[in-house]
Formats: C-alpha cells, sequence, structure tokens
C-alpha cells in the first residue's frame, strides 16, 4: 500500500471516529446552553439513553468477554426494571432511580447553579404547588418517616374539614400548599435537589406521574384514585367556545386526584395528569401488572394487585365513562398495634377485650362497612398470637401480607385457583397443622359454609371480616348459607352457629373519616333450660306479649345477644362482662400466669381500669 493510500486511510478512519464519538456525545449530553436544560429536555434525553442501553446490539461493540457480560447484565436488569417499575415495583423503582441520577451528574453534568434554573429551588414564588409537595414528601422521607402525607398534615393542618353553602368536605388546594412550605422553613442541599428532580425525571418517564410517591412510597394513606372527578373529555369537546372565550372553569377527569387519609376522602386539586393520555398510561400500566394481556374495550375494567399487595381496580370506556384507577393500600401493620389505631377516650376496654379474645382463641368476626377499618383491625390483632401458634390464612386474593408485618411468626399464606378451589384448599389446610386460620373476607354464603366447615373440623380458632350490619344478621347469614331456612332442622343449625360465632367486633368511618369500634357484641346460646322455658310461656299476662310470643313460636331464637363494649359520645364503655360461658373458653386457652389477670380485668365492667395483658 503507497504510503498516501495510508494517510489517506488513517485520515478517513479519524474523521468517522471523531463523527461517531460528537453524534453519540451529542445523545447523551446537552449543549453548554443552559436553555436546554428544562425538566421535558431530561425528560426525553434520559429515554434516549434508556433506550440505546436496551436496544443496542451488543455483538457490534467488539467488547472482551467481560464487558460483554457487564454490560448483557446491565442490560437485562434496566430492561426488567423498566417492565416493572410502572406496576408497582419499588426495587425496580430503585434501579432507574439509580439510572437518572448518574445520568443527571454523569451524562447531563447538572450544576447546582444548573438546576435551579430547571426547578426553581432557590425562588420558592417560582415553585409549582407540586413542586412544594414533593419536596415536602421528600423532606419527610429523607428523615425517615415514610408516613410522608401524614407527617406534612400533623404539621400543617391539610386534612381539616371544610365547609361551604354545599356542605361539608375535604380538599388541598394550591394555596393550602403555598402556606404549608411557607411554615416549614425548607433548607435544601445540592444533594436534596439532586434527588427531588431525579424523582420528578423518574415519574414523569417510567414512574406513576403526579401519584407515583403516594402509591410507591407512603404507606399513611388508604388509597389514592384518580380520574373520578371533574368533567369527561366527552364533555369536554362541546366546550370549545368557552374555553376560547376564557369562561371555562370547570376541572378535568385528567385533574383529579383523591386520596383517604385516616378515612377521610380529599381531593388534592393542586395535582393534575395534565391530559387524558397521561391517565391512561398509568391506568394501562397499573391494570397490567400481574395480568396477561392488556386493558381493552371488551373487558372495560379489572383488579388486580401491585407489588406490595395493593388492590387496583381500574376502568376504562366504554364500561366507564372515562379513565379511573382505585389504588387500595394496605396498612404495614408490623408497626402499629391497636393502641394505635383505638385511641378514643376509654379505648383500653376495647383493646383489651380483643387481646384477651386473641390470648384465649375466641373465634373473632370483624363486621362493618367498606373501609371502615376491618382488615387493618384485624392485622393488627395478629400481632397478639401467640408465636407458637401456626398461622393459615385463607383469601381470594393477597392482601393481608402478614408475612412482610409478622416475619418471626409462623404464617402460610393460602389463596384457591381455577385447580385448587375453596374446597380442596381447606382440606389441605386441615393437614397444616393450622391452630389459627384467618379467613381474609367471607364474602359469599360458599364463603361462610366453608368457615363453618373448619370449625367443625376441630380448628382451634378462625378470624374473618365481613360486611354484617348487626350480629343478627351475622348469625342469620351463616344459618342461611348451610341451608338453615325453611327446614326442619333451622333451629338446630342456628344453635350450632350461635355456638360457634363468639365476639362480633362491629367497625365504623363516620362521615368525617373517623373509624372506630362501634361495638364489641357476644354471641350466647340459651342453655337447654333456658330455651325450652323461653319456648313454654303462656300466653297469659299482659296482651303487648302476645305478639313477642307468637313471633317465637314461629321462628325461635337459640341464642341472644349482649354488648361486652359499646362506643357512645365519642368514648368507649364497657357495659357488661364477658359472659361466664367464654369465660371459661378464654381461661382454658389462657397461660396459668395470665389467668388472674383475665378475672380481675372481666370484673370491672363499668368505669374500671383494665388490667393490661
Amino acid at each position: 500500500m503507497k504510503p498516501i493510500d495510508i494517510i489517506l486511510s488513517v485520515l478517513m478512519l479519524t474523521v468517522t471516529s471523531v463523527t461517531i464519538y460528537y453524534i453519540f456525545k451529542s445523545r447523551v449530553e446537552p449543549d453548554n446552553d443552559e436553555n436546554i436544560y428544562t425538566l421535558s429536555i431530561l425528560c426525553d434525553r434520559f429515554k434516549k439513553i434508556i433506550s440505546e442501553i436496551i436496544n443496542t446490539d451488543l455483538g457490534t461493540l467488539n467488547l472482551n468477554r467481560r464487558d460483554l457480560e457487564n454490560r448483557r447484565t446491565i442490560k437485562r436488569t434496566l430492561s426488567n426494571a423498566i417492565r416493572k417499575c410502572a406496576q408497582g415495583d419499588i426495587n425496580a423503582k430503585l434501579i432507574v432511580l439509580s439510572r437518572v441520577k448518574h445520568s443527571i451528574l454523569n451524562i447531563f453534568k447538572i450544576t447546582e447553579d444548573i438546576i435551579d434554573n430547571i426547578i426553581p429551588f432557590n425562588n420558592k414564588d417560582l415553585l409549582t404547588a407540586k413542586e412544594k409537595f414533593d419536596i415536602l414528601l421528600y423532606l419527610q422521607k429523607k428523615s425517615g418517616n415514610y408516613r410522608m402525607f401524614q407527617g406534612i398534615c400533623k404539621k400543617t393542618d391539610l386534612d381539616r374539614l371544610l365547609h361551604d353553602g354545599e356542605g361539608y368536605y375535604y380538599c388541598i388546594t394550591d394555596e393550602d400548599i403555598n402556606n404549608a412550605y411557607d411554615s416549614m422553613h425548607v433548607k435544601l442541599t445540592f444533594d436534596d435537589k439532586i434527588n427531588i428532580l431525579a424523582q420528578r425525571i423518574y415519574e414523569e418517564t417510567y414512574g406513576l406521574s403526579v401519584v407515583d410517591q403516594l402509591i410507591m412510597e407512603d404507606i399513611s394513606l388508604d388509597s389514592i384514585s384518580g380520574g373520578v372527578s371533574g368533567i369527561t373529555s366527552y364533555d369536554f369537546r362541546f366546550m370549545e367556545d368557552d374555553i376560547i372565550s376564557g369562561s371555562y372553569s370547570k376541572p378535568r377527569t385528567c385533574d383529579s386526584v383523591w386520596v383517604v387519609y385516616q378515612g377521610k376522602p380529599i381531593h388534592l386539586k393542586f395535582l393534575t395528569f395534565k391530559s387524558d393520555e397521561q391517565i391512561r398510561r398509568i391506568c394501562k400500566n397499573l391494570a397490567e401488572h400481574g395480568k396477561a394481556g392488556h386493558l381493552t374495550k371488551s373487558e372495560g375494567g379489572t383488579k388486580t394487585h401491585l407489588a406490595d399487595g395493593s388492590r387496583v381496580t381500574v376502568f376504562r370506556p366504554d364500561n366507564s365513562m372515562q379513565w379511573a384507577f382505585f389504588v387500595r393500600k394496605f396498612a404495614n401493620t408490623s408497626t402499629l398495634e391497636l393502641k394505635d389505631l383505638i385511641t378514643d377516650k376509654g379505648c383500653q376496654y376495647p383493646i383489651e377485650v380483643i387481646k384477651w379474645a386473641i390470648c384465649g382463641c375466641v373465634n373473632l368476626f370483624f363486621s362493618g362497612d367498606q373501609n371502615s377499618g376491618k382488615t387493618t383491625y384485624t392485622r393488627a390483632a395478629v400481632k397478639e398470637i401467640d408465636r407458637r401458634q401456626a398461622v393459615r390464612t385463607l383469601e381470594a386474593d393477597f392482601e393481608l401480607n402478614l408475612n412482610n408485618a409478622y416475619a418471626d411468626k409462623n404464617i402460610l399464606g393460602t389463596k384457591p385457583s381455577e385447580r385448587l378451589p375453596f374446597p380442596k384448599l381447606i382440606e389441605l389446610l386441615k393437614s397444616s397443622d393450622a391452630h389459627t386460620i384467618l379467613f381474609g373476607e367471607t364474602a359469599s354464603l360458599e364463603h361462610a359454609k366453608h368457615l363453618i366447615d373448619l370449625l367443625l373440623a376441630g380448628t382451634k380458632r378462625v378470624i374473618t371480616t365481613g360486611h354484617w350490619p348487626t350480629t343478627d344478621e351475622l348469625i342469620s347469614y351463616f344459618v342461611h348459607a348451610l341451608g338453615g331456612y325453611g327446614t326442619s332442622n333451622a333451629d338446630d343449625i342456628q344453635a350450632m352457629v350461635a355456638n360457634l360465632i363468639h365476639l362480633d367486633v362491629h367497625c365504623v368511618k363516620d362521615n368525617d373519616g373517623h373509624r372506630h369500634i362501634d361495638r364489641i357484641t357476644e354471641v350466647i346460646p340459651y342453655e337447654l333450660e333456658e330455651y325450652l322455658s323461653l319456648n313454654n310461656n303462656g300466653i297469659e299476662g299482659r296482651l303487648e306479649e302476645i305478639s313477642h310470643y307468637l313471633k317465637l313460636l314461629t321462628r325461635r331464637k337459640t341464642y341472644y345477644t349482649r354488648d361486652i363494649v359499646v362506643y357512645e359520645d365519642g368514648m368507649y364503655k364497657m357495659i357488661n362482662p364477658i359472659s361466664e360461658r367464654l369465660s371459661g373458653i378464654i381461661l382454658k386457652n389462657l397461660p396459668p400466669d395470665m389467668r388472674q389477670a383475665f378475672k380481675e380485668f372481666n370484673k370491672v365492667p363499668n368505669g374500671g381500669v383494665a388490667a393490661a395483658v
């Protein structure tokens, strides 16, 4: 080869290499013009970086074996994380979030001066309410408090009850957030700003948009929902003239974010998804976790669970007027005890009754409406179960997550499937050394029948939840499940059910969101002598007794109920002791050193101080 050819070849190779370098550099590095540093541009560039990592054909890079394997590991890990992070997987989020921070510092090379041009940390008057809220959430998390929303509310009273001409309500506006931010005297380091910017880029690219932290990290919220208020896109199309004229003022469904905090439904008016497309993306991602296929028009609603066990319900047109999601979070009660949940005056009475019931292997039924706290009370009560006692859970879907809450207890969670339905699963549970079976929710007559089957099969104790409004309806439900109504042996079935149902703990959520235990009711079967006496009362006497007697003839009760604890005028009262019958069951199952304490507790029903378990 001639010297001139060699020179030309080297020159061409150099030019090509330099060109490739600057092309690649232009993809990942911003220009020196600081105007290029905007949140939207950073989001776009970060997505390009991720795309290049995931989609690059590693075989074309001429890497050595070690580097090739490292790049393959990074590619595989990042690809899996991107797929999972928008579906509630916190580990996936942390992987992607670390990549965001790496890009901010090492590729974008953002300095403190530059970062203040992206998010105006140095001028609170220029910060949006959403940005201020992000900062407040971050500061709570930085301090180690993952009850972030709760921490902010305790310091700023954002969850206060409001009232206008149309009634009572809860909402948080831009002004509320501005005032809260001012009151907390925020100071941020450069590292703080990087972390906040990284979270913002993450949620706008691969996360759950404006609700990402609330769904993924905050453990103080009961639920988060979006798309459930405002006018729909269909309505919006017919308001063009109003929009042009400036008279339009109604929010759209994509502008709506609601949370339930301590039972209070709060409208976060300062948060918005900005577009129908954005809330549609979130809905699709949430719906696809653990599901095969996509949410389609033919299946316009679905229910699934996120990686942390949160229950997700999603709707889409045409089965609903707009895209909407509901995320029901389940509290991490490993850090909560009954005393943290039951706090009104006289709270020692319901707490102690439940504790003695747990220690004494009593069958417990937590009843009440949706979102009244049944599951949360149940999970907290499990904390009182002796570690020597094996617990088995039976749920339609995994929601209790007791293993995460109580890793040192003997617990196995189970749920039925198409090939292993409830009856077969119950047969297996009977052979699993179960002391206590926690029957997630008795949501059907079939479930009720299976629960009775467990008790009759010798299960030591059953705990369950359900929506029964009264104790009588609770018993009637189980009698109905066993086919007792309209049969000749209805009384026998009722007597059997009454003998198995010990305590009904009825949970309530008030209009203001306050949760409490309304009553703890004991079911007491009539003894044989009492029952015969009841049904042999003569008709002699006052006429008003005749109606009662006739009712007894047509439908005799084999039991009576007695309230042990009631909630009246904002406080708990213990109005009756636990019956001799149930006390006998409790004492039989208590360790000898606890029996005297229970006796002392049970003899002071009204106004006394309960003995601690």
